[in-house]
């Protein structure tokens, strides 16, 4: 009897050991065949082994890489017959004419043609007429001083003087009454390669003062309002008027010549109140200058350092051009560009503001053409 019993239990042993087997060879055949699939945290893993540790490479604006290259091979391979070397030179005559076959620019494309290049706008500052109360101070000429040092300040402006322009112009031996003349205007675009003209009245000055509480040391405020004309220099015609007001807040000023002080500052705020509508209006003027003189290839130009121009630079060089008058109101309604005449390259600067430059294509160059930057 227990021998029949021993023998029962056996066999249920082995019939549950059976289940089992078959279960763990079932299980290890999914897991060889799914071992294809990714799981998280294991692409990671096997990345890392493909790419053993090797020398580190740091691109720019790019993740570092590290790596070597996959060991070749023992076994011969089936290669490609290999090209022959072509002789020393050809290549490079190779790739020089595959490039000039494909390339769209003339010959004379500039050294930096995938952005514009900082050019500065040349304003003259005129007079600003002082219509305070205060005439006997030089209220007017504080406020163009305050105007040309802050549009220089902002290194996107070239300003002049109107006592230089008067002399340069004088010079050529053209007769004017005033700069604010249209005429003047336009000759001084055409001769020195002014863009605009910035005048303007001082409308408004308040003062007060008063002695403060702990002493007799004065204390002065201020308000102000200024009025900025900008004209267009190749027309002579008014671009926009800009009207900057400073509230006495912000223009305390105590001690000696308090009174001057807070004025001075209050006509700097009033300014800053300007500036940033000014040179977005001056923005909408194509920047060009002129020749002043022809010397068989060689042409000096009315811009250098001061206006931005550097060695190298390319500029197209156009016929004055017409300017074009409205039928019914007679006003210039600006100047058609002229015919291209050829390109000329920046190869030294002089002077404050001019530039040495050799023809490198066209003829027929004269004073007065208008140059334009050659950059699209």
């Amino acid at each position: 009897m227990r021998d029949e019993s021993k023998e029962t239990l056996m066999t249920q042993n082995k019939k549950s050991i059976v289940p089992i087997f078959v279960l763990s060879i079932a299980s290890l055949f999914v897991l060889t065949s799914c071992s294809s699939f990714p799981l998280f945290g294991k692409s990671k893993e096997e990345k890392i082994e493909k790419f053993p540790e090797g020398k580190t490479v740091t691109v720019e604006g790019m993740e570092t890489v590290k790596g070597v290259n996959a060991p070749k091979s023992d076994t011969p391979s089936a290669k490609k017959p290999s090209t022959p070397a072509p002789p020393a030179g050809k290549e490079t005559e190779t790739k020089v004419a595959s490039a000039s076959s494909t390339s769209s620019r003339p010959l004379y494309s500039p050294s930096l043609p995938f952005f514009e290049m900082g050019f500065k706008k040349k304003v003259a500052i005129l007079d600003f007429v002082n219509n305070t109360s205060y005439k006997e101070e030089k209220i007017g000429e504080a406020v163009a001083k305050k105007l040309s040092d802050k549009l220089e300040a902002t290194q996107r402006v070239v300003t002049l003087d109107k006592t230089i322009v008067s002399d340069m112009l004088n010079r050529e031996g053209f007769k004017f009454e005033s700069l604010s003349d249209p005429s003047a205007m336009k000759r001084a675009h055409q001769s020195l390669g002014i863009e605009a003209f910035a005048l303007g009245t001082v409308t408004d000055v308040s003062l007060s003062s008063k002695a403060t509480e702990t002493s007799d040391e004065e204390v002065a405020f201020a308000t102000t309002k200024v009025e900025i004309r900008l004209i267009d220099a190749s027309t002579g015609n008014l671009l926009r008027t800009f009207v900057g007001r400073s509230p006495i807040f912000g223009t305390r000023e105590t001690g000696a010549d308090s009174r001057g002080k807070a004025v001075l500052k209050a006509i700097e705020i009033g300014l800053d109140d300007i500036l940033e509508g000014f040179l977005r209006q001056l923005d909408f003027l194509d920047w060009t200058t002129t020749i002043a003189k022809v010397d068989g290839e060689t042409l000096y130009l009315n811009a250098g350092k001061r206006s931005g121009v550097r060695v190298g630079d390319t500029f197209e060089v156009y016929e004055p051009g017409k300017e074009i008058f409205h039928p019914n109101t007679n006003l210039s309604l600006g100047w058609a560009t002229g015919k291209l005449k050829g390109a000329v390259r920046v190869t030294a600067l002089f002077g404050v503001d001019a530039a040495v430059g050799k023809v490198v294509q066209g003829s027929g160059f004269s004073s007065n053409d208008v140059v334009k930057s050659a950059t699209k």
